[in-house]
């Protein structure tokens, strides 16, 4: 009783806070970042001298809204539960401006919307291929075990003396290893105009955001990564950022290139990343994306088996999370659901 006393004492000095000072609240700024549900988005997809299928029912992508967070929305957090907060180090590498994650963000959405697109192809059958002239550094983590290995502009192209051209290709490779292995990066640096081929050894760390997913401990993004499709696919995603909408991206391109609907005008809705060999991983801000989806009335909800453990404790009688790997295991499921 005396908590339950303590935590509504809290919450109405946070509702009087709000009320006489909420302009104020609003300037000053914190050391964090917050996450809250975005809208779902059924992106309009332009498809180039191909018959396309239009489908009654909803693929929805999930989105948060992510940023800044100033004092009056750090201090709701307290009182809204669907808010989360951040370090600003977890969101914003060292070296990393506000502006450059934002067209980091874009920019990985682009890139995710071209591999999105070329599962979707290569799963039609058509052929795709895919270059790219390797990974760039642009922002280390503040506890990297890389800190004093990598520098920003550091161009990667291989892991253990694997090929890698692109963050799709660096991404799945990582996922062939666990938290704790060592690794092996060769890099191309240039300082003034001069080039060097290094390698550098590091162990893998868990993921930020992601639990139990290796990482490095840098942003990066793909140097000249080009895609060749056998005909123009466009998703028409405006100023959203990200790569986590690539596994629906994928679902809506093959939906609208195939005659039978596979929805079968049902809400179904989801979210997770998406590499070039199919493989779904895993996303921030779930728990917000799967009260959006909620929201949307979305009857099934498709998450990355990495993001299940929390996804499924917003699990209703109305609403069924499932968890999947891959793009053919989520075509599976969306197919078994339909068609019940």
């Amino acid at each position: 009783m005396k908590n339950y006393f303590s935590k509504y004492k809290k919450s109405l000095l946070l509702v009087v806070l709000f009320l006489s000072f909420p302009t104020t609240l609003t300037f000053i700024g914190t050391d964090y970042y917050f996450m809250s549900p975005g809208p779902p988005y059924q992106w309009e997809i332009e498809v180039d001298q191909k018959k396309v299928y239009p489908f009654d029912g909803s693929l929805f992508q999930l989105t948060v809204r992510r940023d800044e967070a100033n004092y009056l929305i750090y201090l709701w957090s307290f009182v809204d539960n669907r808010i989360d907060l951040y370090p600003r180090e977890v969101i914003l590498p060292n070296g990393v401006t506000p502006e450059e994650l934002t067209q980091i963000s874009l920019q990985n959405m682009k890139t995710s919307e071209n591999v999105a697109i070329a599962v979707a192809l290569k799963e039609l059958g058509y052929n795709v291929t895919t270059t790219g002239d390797g990974v760039l550094v642009v922002g280390l983590l503040e506890d990297s075990p890389v800190n004093d290995k990598l520098i920003r502009g550091d161009l990667i192209t291989s892991i253990n003396d694997i090929k890698i051209e692109s963050t799709t290709e660096f991404i799945a490779a990582l996922r062939t290893y666990k938290i704790g292995d060592e690794i092996t990066i060769g890099l191309t640096r240039t300082i003034n105009e001069k080039s060097d081929n290094l390698f550098v050894k590091t162990n893998l760390i868990e993921h930020v955001e992601y639990e139990g997913e290796p990482m490095v401990g840098f942003l990066a993004s793909t140097v000249n990564e080009s895609f060749e499709f056998p005909f123009a696919v466009d998703i028409k995603t405006g100023n959203v950022g990200g790569p986590s909408a690539g596994l629906m991206m994928a679902l809506n391109v093959y939906n609208l290139l195939t005659e039978e609907d596979i929805t079968n005008s049902k809400v179904i809705a989801g979210t997770g990343t998406i590499e070039i060999d199919g493989s779904v991983g895993p996303v921030g801000g779930v728990k917000q994306k799967v009260i959006a989806a909620k929201n949307a009335g979305a009857e099934i909800i498709l998450v990355p088996v990495a993001n299940y453990e929390v996804a499924k404790n917003y699990e209703t009688e109305k609403t069924k999370i499932i968890p999947v790997d891959n793009f053919d295991e989520a075509l599976a499921v969306i197919l078994e659901y339909s068609s019940s």
